[in-house]
């Protein structure tokens, strides 16, 4: 079994960042094969293959939990947890379909223990991370893969040893480490001043073999799985978290809204100021709740959801048509939602939200889905007096502060 030094620093005091990167993964999900769940499914859920009870999967979640935020090593975390899985009978050879979900008997040893430890640790760690790197990219624009380099060091992580490209390749979003199960490389974040001292230069992205096909449990057509890494590990957790952070924010929200929606919005607020509203909408695939609608604005346009998100789709294509707005005007969006001046309905999908802002008017659009389950900010924009009346021509005013009216 590998040493722990690698994964010291985690099983010391660890940074905030990856406390709350394993306690974002605050549901429990039962699997019988590791495959079963896929990438950023990790990001979300908790799980460990053959544990078909959610009262065991959660004595087993608690404890490592206390490993994450308190500190302890593998033997202290192993000593304390053993007498739990043999009260529960998941701990030597164990031939209990209701506890495994298996057909056949499994084996529960330090060697499977160790398993889930380092790989808990380890992903909870390189989520922490990337929240760090993003956090500093503008100063460290580039990052460094480093492997271990020594008799156990797989051929191919030997090869990436030394690679240097910026903070956003889109190689890191397959190749961030851990790569593999037991993989003790990692990546040094560099400033140029860093990369001059050393005499080191962005490299080129690493050519690659062919990749390998891998059947995932339950699934009929293979997954193709870049050569070096290991089936499961190739995604980048830290990535994966921002997702998961955003839709679970947008989840607890919706929640809090249907009780006290002034509460809600006072939450909103401090989630958009915080890093974690730019971080995520970096990443691709990603949403971030902006608004919380009252009950006039939903019912305007037949919508059910309370909770308005602005896509990274949608905050990519902003930032090349509207580049006169800024981060502040962005961090603006939860005051369109709860404090606008005018509230103008076209269709039965669109609601515009204005406000008054330094001589400009700041619009926002908001679209909700077919259904009504899901509500879009599409389109962000400054306006000038001329270009507003433009803009609501044909719009449907249901409140204009300027006159005082509530249509």
């Amino acid at each position: 079994m590998p040493d722990a030094p690698a994964i010291q620093s985690v099983i010391g005091l660890p940074p905030d960042e990856t406390v709350a990167a394993f306690r974002a993964r605050d549901d429990l999900r039962a699997t019988n094969r590791w495959s079963e769940m896929w990438h950023g499914d990790h990001a979300l859920a908790f799980t460990v293959a053959k544990v078909a009870k959610l009262d065991l999967l959660d004595t087993i979640r608690a404890s490592l939990d206390d490993v994450v935020t308190g500190g302890g090593t593998f033997e202290q975390w192993q000593d304390k947890l053993v007498p739990e899985l043999q009260k529960a009978g998941w701990w030597g050879d164990v031939d209990d379909r209701d506890l495994t979900g298996a057909d056949h008997p499994i084996h529960v040893g330090p060697r499977r223990l160790r398993t889930i430890f380092d790989t808990n640790l380890r992903m909870s760690r390189a989520a922490g991370r990337w929240t760090r790197i993003q956090a500093l990219k503008d100063v460290r624009p580039y990052l460094r893969y480093t492997a271990v380099m020594d008799g156990r060091t797989r051929p191919q992580h030997r090869i990436w040893h030394g690679t240097i490209l910026p903070v956003d390749h889109p190689w890191w979003d397959t190749h961030f480490p851990p790569c593999g199960w037991n993989c003790r490389c990692t990546v040094r974040q560099l400033s140029a001043r860093d990369l001059t001292r050393h005499g080191w230069h962005v490299t080129d992205m690493p050519k690659e073999g062919p990749p390998k096909l891998f059947y995932r449990a339950g699934v009929p057509e293979p997954v193709a799985v870049p050569a070096g890494i290991s089936p499961g590990f190739a995604y980048n957790p830290g990535k994966a978290h921002m997702a998961a952070v955003a839709e679970k924010a947008t989840r607890t929200l919706e929640a809090a809204a249907a009780l006290d929606v002034a509460a809600a919005r006072s939450t909103l607020d401090e989630l958009v100021q915080s890093d974690a509203f730019l971080q995520a909408l970096a990443e691709p695939g990603a949403s971030f709740p902006v608004m919380v609608l009252d009950d006039a604005s939903r019912s305007a346009i037949g919508a059910q959801a309370r909770v308005a998100v602005l896509s990274s789709d949608t905050w990519a294509k902003q930032n090349k048509a509207h580049s006169e707005l800024t981060i502040g005007d962005y961090r603006k969006l939860p005051d369109l939602g709860g404090d606008a001046d005018i509230i103008a309905v076209e269709g039965d999908t669109i609601l515009k939200l204005v406000r008054a802002d330094d001589g400009r008017w700041l619009v926002a659009i908001v679209k909700r889905t077919a259904s009504g389950g899901g509500l879009f900010v599409t389109s962000y924009r400054a306006q000038n007096s001329a270009s507003l009346k433009r803009l609501l021509k044909g719009a449907e005013i249901i409140f204009d502060r300027r006159d005082g009216t509530d249509q």
